[in-house]
Order: C-alpha cells, then sequence, then structure tokens
C-alpha cells in the first residue's frame, strides 16, 4: 500500500479457542509502512493470509502484555532469526514493564529471539499520555486503560483520520478523551451487562462512552461466550453511532 491509512483486522477474538476468530491482532498500513498491533497465537500465519510476511513489518505496537494481546511476539522474533535473517531494527512500542517482559523472555530464549537487527523499544507511560512517531509517518497517541499488564488504549492519526483501539480496559474516561472524533473506534466488550468480567466493558458501558465521544463508526471485538452479540450490537447502538462486530479479515480503509 502505497499511501492512505488501512486497517486490517488479524483477530477480533479472545484467549478461547474459536475456528473463525484469532485472539486480539490487527495490521496498520500507511505509506508503504506495515505496524502489527498486538498478536495472539497465530497472528503471523494470518498476517500470511492477507499478503504480509511478518519478518518484513516495520514495527510492533502493543496494547498490553496479556498473552491473547502478546502470544505471538516469541515466534515473531524466532522468525527474524532464521535463515535469511532480518539485519534491520524491529522497533516496539509499548507501555512501561515491556522491556522487563522483553528481558525475561530473552532470558528463557536466549539466541533464538534476537533477530541482528535487534528490537529497540520505546516505552510509553502509564501515568498519562504518551506520544511516539510510527512508519508511514502515524502518530501514534497513548493514555493509560482501565486494566493491567501495562494496559494503554491507542490511537493512530495520520493526517485528519484517527483509528482507537481501546485494548482491554474497564470503564475509562481516558478512552472517551482518546477516541473522541475518530473515524473508527475499535472497541473491546468481553462482558455482557448481567454478567461483566472485571477489567472489561460491557455493551452498556461501551454505549456510555461513545455517546460521550462519538466516533464515527463502531467495530466490537473480543466478545466472551457468554456474550449475546446481537443484543450487545442493538445496546451499543442506542448511542446513534454505527456499530457492528468486527470479524478477522475485516478490513478499514482512506485515501
Amino acid at each position: 500500500m502505497s499511501g492512505g491509512l488501512r486497517f486490517t483486522v488479524l483477530g477480533s477474538g479472545t484467549a478461547k479457542p474459536d475456528p473463525a476468530r484469532g485472539p486480539t491482532g490487527f495490521l496498520l498500513q500507511a505509506h508503504g509502512a506495515s505496524v502489527l498491533i498486538d498478536g495472539g497465537s497465530g497472528t503471523l500465519h494470518r498476517l500470511a493470509r492477507v499478503g504480509v510476511d511478518a519478518v518484513e513489518l516495520d514495527a510492533g505496537v502493543y496494547s498490553h502484555r496479556h498473552v491473547d494481546h502478546s502470544g505471538d511476539f516469541v515466534p515473531l522474533l524466532f522468525a527474524m532469526c532464521v535463515p535469511p535473517k532480518r539485519t534491520r531494527p524491529y522497533p516496539v512500542f509499548a507501555g512501561e514493564g515491556f522491556d522487563a517482559f522483553h528481558l525475561g523472555l530473552r532470558e528463557v530464549y536466549g539466541k533464538w529471539i534476537r533477530p541482528p537487527g535487534g528490537v529497540p523499544l520505546t516505552t510509553l507511560p502509564l501515568d498519562g499520555p504518551g506520544l511516539a512517531l510510527l512508519p508511514g509517518g502515524v502518530t501514534l497517541r497513548t493514555l493509560p486503560a482501565n486494566h493491567s499488564a501495562g494496559a494503554l488504549h491507542l490511537r493512530f492519526e495520520l493526517g485528519p483520520h484517527a483509528i482507537v483501539f481501546s485494548g482491554d480496559t474497564g470503564p475509562s474516561d481516558n478512552l472517551v478523551e482518546l477516541a473522541a472524533g475518530a473515524d473508527l473506534l475499535v472497541c473491546e466488550c468481553a462482558g455482557s451487562d448481567a454478567e461483566p468480567i472485571g477489567g472489561h466493558l460491557t455493551p452498556s458501558a461501551v454505549r456510555d462512552l461513545v455517546a460521550e465521544a462519538q466516533p464515527e463508526e463502531v467495530w466490537l471485538t473480543h466478545f466472551y461466550p457468554h456474550v449475546d452479540v446481537h443484543a450487545a450490537v442493538e445496546r451499543v447502538a442506542e448511542a446513534g453511532v454505527p456499530v457492528r462486530r468486527a470479524a478477522d479479515g475485516d478490513v478499514w480503509a482512506v485515501g
């Protein structure tokens, strides 16, 4: 992709195995650059299905360290170490604590996850706003999420356009702030109103934040099996913004 902004859903599911939906993962492309966002197990294979060689990614961004969002980090680095080896750096952007997480993995796997070009890490604050420039000229803005494991909300901006990913979170004023006026909000909805899950959103909570933030469009992800998806989508739609459930392979693009 030579220009514009393109966002592909690689995984719209959860930690629970699903034949149709992988764990969380997305691909952001702009001006010829490809950036991986999160990446649970199987993400590398789903990248291949959309024509992207994981070894040639330009950067990675992680919303947090839980396994269903980062499980393919080790296989990705291992792939970069297998001949022909990747010789240019693979920059990673993540919340504070990801450096210790990476170091622990290196102590376990040693040389097998140490690509020759290295893995330079930009850490983003967990106590306030973060800012970074990604390959392709995309600006990344972050705010802390209401979760754990170094969780952040992510806003990707290119020119007048913005895509926001909630990451995993409970109700969050920070998410309202970041999602305000976005072209697309990709938002988790892990629990139901009757059976909420701590540190995650329910349909009513998503409805309320959407009503306040007023993004142009909402894609819901990360439904656990007990959630009635149809009812959840209807509840969020009460905010008056177009909403649907995301599926693996969905693409949003502009320009």
